[in-house]
C-alpha cells in the first residue's frame, strides 16, 4: 500500500505539474481575462457534476472495497434513469433560451461522469496505477498538446479550449473500457444494498463541497469581472498543488478506510491516518517552501501584473496548506460511518464562508478571504472529531511541531537573505528541505526506503 500510495503521489506531481503549465501558457497567451473567462466555465460544468452526480465515485469507493462485488444492475438505473435525463433536460433547457453553446459544458459534465465512475470503479477493485495515470496524466498531456497544435493554428480561443475538454475525457474513457474488457471482473452484484440514504449523504456533500470549491471563481466572475476571477483561478491553483499530495490519499486509502471499519478495526484506521500524515508533510514542507517563501517568483512566471497579489497568495498558501496536513478527515468520515458528521462540520464552514465574503465584500477578491475561513474552521473541526472518534490523536502535537521546524526556518532564511525573487534559490530551498526530511524518516524507521526499495523492485 505505501509504494502505490508514493507512486500515486508522483503521478499526481505530474500531473499538477502539467495543468500548472497548461494554466500558464493560457494565461500568457490569452491574458489574465481570458483564463478568467475559460476557467468560469470549466468550474460551472465542474459545479453541475459536483452537485448532481459525483456521490456514485464514493458509493463505488465504498461498495466496490470487497473483493469480487459490483454495483452494475444500480449503475444502469443511475444512468438511464437519473444522469442521461437530467442533463437532457438542461440541454433542452438552454436551447429553448437560445445558448446553443451551453450544451458543451453539459456534455463536459456527462463525460466528467463517466470518467469519474471508471476510475473510482478501477481504484476500488486495485487497479489503481491505469486509474491514476489515466486521470492525472493522459488528460493533462492532451491538454498541453492541445494547446500547443491550437497556437500554432491560430484557433486559440474559449471554444476550442472547451472542446480539447472534450477530447481529452473522450481518450480517458475508451483508454478505461479497453484496460477493463481485458481485466473484467465478475463477482457478486451488491446493487440491492447499495443506500440511497447513504447516497443523499455523500452527494449533499459534494453539494456543499460544489459551493465552496467551485461557485467562488462563479461568483467573482458575475460580481467584479474576468480579471478577478482570473486572480481567483490563478490563487486557488495552490489548492491544486496541494491537491497532488492530499489526492492520492483519497484514492488510494478510502477503500482500506471502508474495509478496516467494516471489520472493526479502529486501531489500525488510526495508525493508517497518522502514516498518511507523515508521509504527506515528506512532500508538503518543499511546496511550502515554494508558495509561500517564493510568491512574487512564482506569480511572475504566469503575469507580472498578478505580484501585486504576493502577501494574499502567500496568506492562501499557508492556510490551505495547513489544512491538508490535518489528513483525509473528510474521506475518513465518509468512510467510517460518520456522513453526517462531515456534512455538519462542512455547512458550519461553508456559513463562516458567506458570512465573511459578505465582511469583506468591498475588496475586489472578497472570495479569497471566505475561502481561507472556510478551509481553516472546516479541517480544524473535523480533525478534532477524528481524532475523539479514534480515542487518540494520530500524531501528537509535539511531533507534528517538529515537522515544521526546517520547512519554517528555510522560509524565514529566505526573507533574512533577501532571496525570495531567485528561482535557482528556490530550487534549492525546496530540494533542501525534501532531502532532510526524507533523510530523518530513513534515520528514524527506515520505512521510506523500504517503499524506495518496493518501487525499484517493481520497475525490475
Amino acid at each position: 500500500m505505501s509504494v502505490i500510495f508514493f507512486a500515486s503521489v508522483i503521478l499526481k506531481g505530474i500531473g499538477a505539474g502539467l495543468e500548472v503549465i497548461f494554466q500558464v501558457l493560457i494565461t500568457r497567451k490569452i491574458g489574465v481575462d481570458g483564463y478568467g473567462n475559460f476557467s468560469t466555465w470549466i468550474n460551472f460544468a465542474d459545479l453541475i457534476f459536483w452537485v448532481f452526480f459525483s456521490a456514485l465515485t464514493k458509493c463505488n469507493t465504498y461498495y466496490l472495497s470487497v473483493k469480487n462485488t459490483s454495483i452494475g444492475k444500480f449503475k444502469r438505473k443511475y444512468y438511464f434513469r437519473y444522469v442521461i435525463p437530467s442533463l437532457a433536460v438542461f440541454c433542452a433547457a438552454v436551447l429553448i433560451i437560445g445558448k446553443p453553446w451551453y450544451c458543451c459544458v453539459f456534455l463536459i459534465t456527462g463525460l466528467e461522469m463517466f470518467t469519474m465512475d471508471q476510475s473510482s470503479t478501477l481504484l476500488a477493485q486495485k487497479h489503481q496505477m491505469i486509474s491514476l495515470t489515466g486521470e492525472y496524466i493522459v488528460g493533462r498531456v492532451i491538454l498541453v498538446a492541445g494547446f500547443f497544435l491550437l497556437s500554432a493554428a491560430n484557433q486559440l480561443t474559449s471554444e476550442t479550449l472547451l472542446t480539447l475538454y472534450v477530447f481529452q475525457y473522450c481518450v480517458i474513457i475508451a483508454m478505461f473500457l479497453v484496460f477493463r474488457g481485458f481485466h473484467s471482473e465478475r463477482g457478486e452484484d451488491l446493487s440491492h444494498t447499495v443506500s440511497m440514504k447513504k447516497w443523499g449523504n455523500y452527494q449533499r456533500a459534494d453539494f456543499i463541497q460544489s459551493l465552496i470549491g467551485q461557485m467562488p471563481v462563479i461568483i467573482q466572475y458575475f460580481f467584479a469581472g474576468a480579471f478577478e476571477a482570473g486572480v481567483v483561478s490563478v490563487v486557488l491553483t495552490v489548492k491544486k498543488l496541494i491537491n497532488f499530495i492530499s489526492g492520492p490519499t483519497a484514492k488510494i486509502f478510502l477503500p482500506e478506510f471502508s474495509r478496516l471499519y467494516r471489520e472493526g478495526e479502529k486501531g489500525k484506521i488510526c495508525e493508517c491516518y497518522g502514516m498518511i500524515m507523515r508521509i504527506q508533510m515528506l512532500f508538503v514542507g518543499p511546496l511550502a517552501v515554494i508558495l509561500i517563501g517564493y510568491p512574487r517568483a512564482i506569480l511572475r512566471i504566469l503575469d507580472a501584473k498578478l505580484t501585486d497579489y504576493a502577501f494574499l497568495f502567500s496568506l492562501c498558501s499557508a492556510i490551505f496548506i495547513f489544512a491538508a496536513t490535518l489528513g483525509p478527515c473528510s474521506g475518513m468520515l465518509q468512510m467510517t460511518g460518520n456522513e453526517k458528521w462531515d456534512n455538519r462540520f462542512r455547512e458550519i464552514a461553508l456559513a463562516a464562508m458567506v458570512i465573511v465574503m459578505v465582511i469583506f465584500r468591498k475588496d475586489n477578491l472578497f472570495v479569497l478571504y471566505g475561502l481561507c475561513a472556510q478551509a481553516l474552521l472546516e479541517e480544524i473541526g473535523k480533525y478534532y472529531y477524528v481524532s475523539k472518534w479514534m480515542g487518540k490523536t494520530p500524531v501528537k502535537v509535539r511531533t507534528y511541531m517538529s515537522w515544521w521546524i526546517v520547512p519554517v526556518g528555510v522560509i524565514l532564511l529566505t526573507y533574512l537573505l533577501r532571496i525570495n525573487e531567485s528561482y535557482i534559490a528556490m530550487m534549492v530551498s525546496a530540494c533542501v528541505v525534501l532531502g532532510v526530511s526524507i533523510a530523518g524518516e530513513i534515520r528514524k524507521e527506515g520505512e521510506l526506503l523500504q517503499v524506495f526499495q518496493g518501487l525499484l523492485k517493481k520497475k525490475g
